[in-house]
């Protein structure tokens, strides 16, 4: 994402709500994808290492749908959330592009060195609508928060064909989504 995207006027319930989520502190990742969009971790006592975005709500879509992204990780592979949300921001800030819910977005070949890893996904979270609804003052939702999967190609047929919840259902549980070492389960034909 260049720096010299334009961004729309920001609305406060956007940060805000990125930084109380799950009601942890946040922690800053110095460096900013593309200049603007800032990016911090959380580490819920019950949940998975969740990267989380603070900014992508004022790149400009022709939707004019507003949202935040995360990725849920396990700990040690917070450089693959970095690449699936500059791919996602990239999206969003150069075609104006938010990635739809529950369609595979799926590359061919893996773009994380050493894996096989060539998806992504947007779900909602293991969390519900308190983190995924981001709500201003008055209680009205104003954007979303969006929650990414990292798959591998047969695991993106299968969600795809049948659906998040029968994916999530054949591998027996998001948990087992995280690992981005993980091998494809269903191999080339998304059958296992």
């Amino acid at each position: 994402m260049s720096s010299d995207v334009p961004l729309v006027p920001g609305e406060d319930a956007f940060p805000l709500h990125i930084f109380d989520a799950l009601g942890l502190d946040p922690v800053v990742f110095k460096d900013r994808i593309g200049g603007s969009v800032m990016v911090i971790e959380k580490r819920p006592e019950d949940g998975p290492v969740t990267i989380l975005t603070s900014g992508v709500s004022r790149l400009a879509t022709d939707s004019g749908e507003r949202i935040e992204l995360a990725v849920e990780v396990v700990d040690g592979q917070q450089g693959a959330a970095m690449v699936a949300l500059r791919i996602v921001i990239n999206e969003i800030a150069t075609n104006r592009r938010v990635p739809p819910v529950l369609a595979p977005w799926r590359n061919g070949t893996p773009f994380l060195n050493g894996t096989e890893i060539s998806a992504l996904l947007v779900t909602p979270s293991r969390w519900g609508a308190s983190f995924d609804e981001i709500r201003n003052e008055a209680g009205q939702v104003v954007g979303h928060v969006r929650t990414l999967r990292l798959l591998t190609d047969g695991e993106a047929a299968v969600a795809g064909e049948r659906g998040w919840d029968a994916l999530v259902a054949e591998v027996g549980s998001v948990d087992a989504l995280l690992d981005v070492e993980r091998a494809d389960p269903f191999g080339e034909s998304g059958a296992r």
